[in-house]
């Protein structure tokens, strides 16, 4: 906090000097008082450059910290615990993340080479969710294509508007297709916009499983192109059950269009790299959590 020290001078003024005396101490501390509340709050070098780093990598571990910056495993930890108190990033387990921010639209070419492993993971157990007669809602994303990948249920019938997912699925006998259409995304590799969410709405399904570029306990599950948002919440509003398939990347972020609040997402299944308050509020929302190792 900054702090300004006046120096106590005897002398002998008149009344009108106390008051023109007042008047400008008073001004000056507004002033002062002003300044102090709009000036960014000075923090150690170090941090910033600990913020730089997550935020061009996207995440950062505790021991790359600590190797980076010539520091202790313990002194990553306190600065990490403090730069989350301040608002500057988010921990997660075993480093950090960007702090709460509003998700933009990538590609499936920029989705495929991040966060792969966990992604294939997160795939693997929302595939063993899936019971022998279910029908499915599938919409685009690396992770959902992971599903698809690792689907091992029998008798399913699966509804989805990405391209992705109808390939993986269109070679098995044992699974019936519903492919459906609409205004070509071409970043996301899917169907969107109207047509497809009046044919998402006049079916019905037994589980929605639904990739995500944000997903907060308080915001729930937002996008950052409309006509993708639209076809997720047709999707939801189809559906009994609605599993939402994200890495640790996507949780506690917003995007700009709302989809569903929390409380109607059943199941959110992640990767262990997850900051584990974020997962206890999710839990609190009645979310359950999976973690896929």
């Amino acid at each position: 906090m900054t702090r300004t020290y006046y120096a106590l001078v005897r002398c002998q003024v008149s009344q009108n000097d106390h008051k023109m005396i007042a008047k400008a101490n008073r001004t000056r501390f507004a002033t002062h008082a002003v300044q102090t509340r709009t000036r960014r709050p000075i923090i150690p070098e170090r941090w910033e450059q600990i913020v730089e780093l997550v935020d061009a990598q996207g995440d950062a571990k505790v021991a790359d910290i600590a190797c980076r910056f010539g520091i202790s495993l313990a002194t990553a930890r306190r600065d990490l615990a403090q730069m989350q108190k301040r608002g500057l990033l988010t921990r997660t387990r075993g480093g950090a993340v960007p702090a709460l921010q509003v998700a933009v639209a990538s590609t499936l070419v920029e989705s495929r080479g991040v966060h792969a492993a966990e992604k294939e993971r997160i795939g693997r157990a929302a595939a063993a969710l899936v019971q022998s007669g279910d029908t499915l809602m599938m919409d685009g994303g690396v992770t959902t294509y992971h599903v698809a990948r690792h689907l091992q249920a029998q008798d399913v019938t699966v509804v989805s508007n990405s391209l992705d997912v109808v390939q993986v699925l269109a070679g098995r006998g044992d699974v019936t297709l519903l492919v459906l259409g609409g205004q070509w995304h071409a970043a996301s590799g899917t169907a969107t916009g109207a047509v497809t969410a009046q044919q998402i709405l006049q079916l019905r399904a037994d589980k929605a499983i639904l990739g995500a570029d944000a997903v907060s306990p308080g915001e729930g599950l937002s996008c950052p192109t409309p006509e993708i948002a639209q076809a997720k919440k047709a999707m939801i509003q189809a559906a009994r059950e609605v599993i939402v398939v994200a890495d640790h990347s996507k949780l506690d972020r917003v995007a700009l269009y709302h989809v569903a609040a929390a409380q109607r997402i059943s199941t959110l299944i992640t990767d262990a790299d997850a900051a584990p308050d974020v997962l206890d509020a999710f839990r609190a929302a009645g979310v359950q959590v999976v973690v896929a190792t």
